[in-house]
């Protein structure tokens, strides 16, 4: 038996023959830039997200955070709140507009950014009166939603603008809406492991606002508007290749399939590992995709060596959160500090988890998690 995290061949082989015939399609048109499949892509994409989203397709989701944050017109001297526990593309897309990215604690429940630490962020920052508070940056860490309600209604009373970086949640739902079209936008990544993710790199950005959506758009095109001649701003060049949207148009096909196996392996996990390890919580009414299945236990190395004993991959994400890293130390922080942050760093760990796993696999990794928990496989 050979568990992985992320099992592409086998995703692979339920899209066949689809998706070697759509990139077929692609090389025979030669039409690598810009092609049909990037536009059917982000329709495609608006009317699975439903609530008038206009989606714009980018090269990744790094960019896809840059361009969201730029077309609002955020730059030098304004501040970006975001939350420590992820990877540092939220927080590094914010440095590389200019504007400064300023660190929140995360809920001890849930690892997704703490509105209260978002506060208290917002009133040093306003105290100090250095820089101008311009936005939010939640992230649905491991497919679990933020808190948007209150978040939301945090950055309405600040006038703050609200954004969610969705690497990890395009799928999810919150009382009873598809992550990723909460607030005044989003930005995705369809990097390979993710849950919808290409052969490649690759991101997009969903917002309501068809102004902020042409911005966005003007913003990943060199700044044109109208006309590829007409440059009404500074730019990027940010383009999703043709061959991965025809990818992404056939794993569109299944992925309400996958996000459904996705989450009843999630459910056996919560149901059979909650008395070995803490599992994954989240708010009433909210349904994550489980993109990810983060665990924590107070001996999270110990944990994660046992179970490359017994044949089982896992991957300890963000043991060093972003604040503590070289780069971005000097970025201010919430002054009560990131307690929670580092509890979670210190304890996390990612069990295998992608929608083509076995019932016998899933056994086995329960049956591993709760044998070095010192507790009989429930399935006994």
């Amino acid at each position: 038996m050979t568990i992985r995290m992320v099992d592409l061949e086998r995703q692979r082989a339920a899209l066949e023959p689809a998706v070697s015939a759509a990139i077929a399609a692609v090389v025979a048109s030669g039409a690598f830039v810009n092609g049909p499949a990037v536009r059917m892509l982000e329709d495609r994409l608006s009317d699975w997200l439903g609530g008038g989203i206009h989606t714009v397709a980018c090269a990744n989701g790094t960019d896809a955070i840059q361009i969201l944050i730029r077309a609002a017109g955020i730059g030098p001297g304004d501040a970006v709140f975001v939350p420590s526990l992820t990877f540092v593309a939220t927080a590094g897309a914010v440095a590389l507009t200019g504007a400064t990215p300023v660190f929140c604690d995360v809920e001890p429940a849930t690892g997704v950014i703490d509105p209260a630490s978002v506060a208290r962020a917002l009133d040093a920052v306003r105290a100090e009166g250095r820089l101008r508070p311009r936005a939010v940056i939640a992230v649905d860490l491991f497919a679990v939603p933020a808190d948007h309600a209150a978040l939301g209604r945090l950055c309405a009373e600040a006038g703050l603008m609200f954004f969610t970086d969705g690497a990890h949640s395009l799928g999810s739902e919150s009382g009873g809406a598809k992550c990723c079209t909460f607030g005044d936008g989003a930005a995705t990544s369809f990097y390979p492991s993710k849950a919808l993710g290409c052969w490649g790199d690759g991101g997009a950005v969903f917002v309501r606002d068809p102004v902020l959506a042409a911005a966005a758009r003007s913003v990943a095109h060199h700044g044109t508007e109208g006309s590829y001649t007409n440059h009404v701003r500074v730019g990027t060049n940010s383009r999703l290749d043709t061959i991965q949207a025809a990818v992404l148009l056939a794993k569109l096909d299944i992925y309400d399939a996958e996000v459904a196996a996705r989450r009843r392996i999630g459910a056996r996990y919560a149901a059979e590992l909650a008395d070995a390890v803490t599992v994954p919580g989240f708010r009433a009414g909210d349904v994550p995709c489980w993109s990810y299945y983060a665990v924590r236990s107070p001996a999270r190395d110990a944990l994660a060596a046992h179970l490359a004993a017994a044949g089982i991959p896992s991957v300890a994400y963000y043991k060093v959160p972003t604040h503590r890293q070289p780069g971005y130390a000097h970025f201010p922080r919430d002054p009560a500090g990131l307690a929670a942050t580092e509890a979670w760093g210190d304890t996390l760990l990612c069990l295998p988890m992608h929608p083509y796993l076995t019932d016998a696999e899933v056994g086995a990794v329960i049956a591993a998690v709760r044998s070095f928990a010192g507790l009989r496989d429930a399935a006994e």
